[in-house]
């Protein structure tokens, strides 16, 4: 089975990536980068819950954590950038 590819198209999709100004493909980048330090903290900020959470409740305490508060401490850690 053969295929074609409407080379207008294809030609189309190429230029419009071609034609974006250096300013535009760095403001790319640069979201691109914000969504990724948005996934990291969120990653980290889960990664942290899970380890508090496996805690004893004394422990917890010790730390100076109630366990009902456990989700805002991870909260404000996470908003606190």
């Amino acid at each position: 089975m053969q295929s074609h590819t409407n080379l207008q198209v294809a030609g189309n999709r190429i230029g419009w990536v071609l034609s974006w100004s250096h300013d535009e493909a760095r403001r790319l980048g640069a979201r691109i980068g914000k969504v990724l330090d948005a996934w990291a903290d969120a990653y980290a900020a889960a990664a942290l819950y899970e380890h508090l959470s496996r805690l004893s409740d004394a422990e917890l305490e010790r730390r100076g954590i109630p366990r009902g508060d456990l989700h805002r401490c991870i909260f404000e850690t996470l908003t606190k950038r």
